[in-house]
């Protein structure tokens, strides 16, 4: 009977990516992925698959002339100090005191790609101006969303449905967002602030946003929020697609992005909500009078494979 030696394997895959990472990290110029393998001692091609996997998790970002960076922070956000004499961040992301949303929100990412097929995103406010893509899933040949990188500046923000459903949740993020002048991504972008917030208050009313070819030409985003147990909309569920892939499966995205978000607010609030929490004072003062009753479970969503609604439920979907 022959050994098996994958799990040999995967530490040296493992203690190969921390190698990548800490040189990385040693040349903030950035290094092209023949540099990479030149300084692992791997092929061109396995360098080029590793900086792909890193880019994607979010580790790492590329420029435009190819040579790939560390990123500014892990995927999962910049460290927040907590200790005796730390400096808080003006409004701090969700605390590990939050009732277990680590793993309901990945299922919950994991769960939209599975059913749309397409490139999947969490996305969570890191500061009153930052939005950062926490987790991700998708597939090697899945078109990426051009320009989109692991943190979100407040300048692109309101040209993409995944930050417009933060936007449209906290008063904060909006005053922040829209006190500046909106810039025109593409032809398609909003850029009149009234027209922006009329925008903004249709997303809060309906539960869900989208952006059409405004933050890339020819892709598109589709998000809707996941509300945290105190009422606060704090991350953002949604897939990106083609413009021409939103065009002929409007509807049936729309539904699959707003039934999973539904799916997991209700599997998080289940476990309740209290000072602990894990929200900031400024995200709770944001949701004052909001009600931290916890809320009866959601039934699972049927696993089909294909992009269905559950029987009896409709998502309105208005268009443009």
């Amino acid at each position: 009977m022959s050994e098996d030696t994958s799990g040999a394997r995967s530490l040296k895959t493992a203690a190969m990516v921390l190698r990548a990472l800490r040189l990385l990290g040693d040349h903030p110029e950035g290094l092209s992925p023949a540099d990479i393998g030149a300084h692992l001692g791997k092929s061109p091609a396995t360098a080029r698959y590793m900086v792909n996997t890193l880019v994607e998790a979010g580790f790492a970002r590329r420029d435009a002339s190819g040579r790939c960076r560390l990123g500014a922070a892990p995927p999962w956000g910049a460290w927040i100090p907590t200790g005796a004499g730390a400096e808080p961040a003006p409004i701090p992301d969700l605390s590990p005191g939050d009732p277990a949303p680590g793993a309901i929100l990945a299922e919950a990412v994991t769960e939209l790609y599975r059913r749309t097929r397409q490139r999947a995103y969490l996305v969570r406010r890191t500061g009153s101006v930052v939005a950062s893509i926490s987790d991700v899933r998708g597939h090697q040949g899945l078109a990426r969303l051009p320009g989109l990188e692991t943190h979100i500046p407040p300048e692109r923000a309101h040209a993409l449905g995944l930050t417009k459903v933060l936007l449209a949740a906290s008063p904060v993020y909006r005053e922040a967002v829209c006190s500046e002048p909106l810039a025109a991504l593409t032809p398609q972008t909003v850029t009149c602030p009234v027209r922006f917030g009329h925008e903004l208050d249709d997303i809060a009313e309906r539960g869900w946003a989208l952006d059409d070819g405004e933050f890339a030409s020819g892709f598109a985003t589709v998000a809707a929020p996941v509300v945290a147990p105190s009422g606060t909309s704090t991350v953002a569920i949604g897939v990106s697609c083609s413009t021409r892939r939103l065009a002929a499966q409007r509807d049936e995205l729309v539904a699959a992005v707003v039934e999973v978000a539904a799916v997991a607010r209700g599997q998080w609030r289940t476990d309740g909500c209290d000072d602990d929490c894990g929200l900031g004072p400024a995200e709770h003062a944001e949701s004052s009078g909001t009600d931290h009753r916890p809320t009866a479970d959601l039934r699972p969503l049927q696993r089909t494979g294909t992009l269905r609604r559950r029987p009896g439920r409709t998502v309105s979907v208005r268009r443009r």
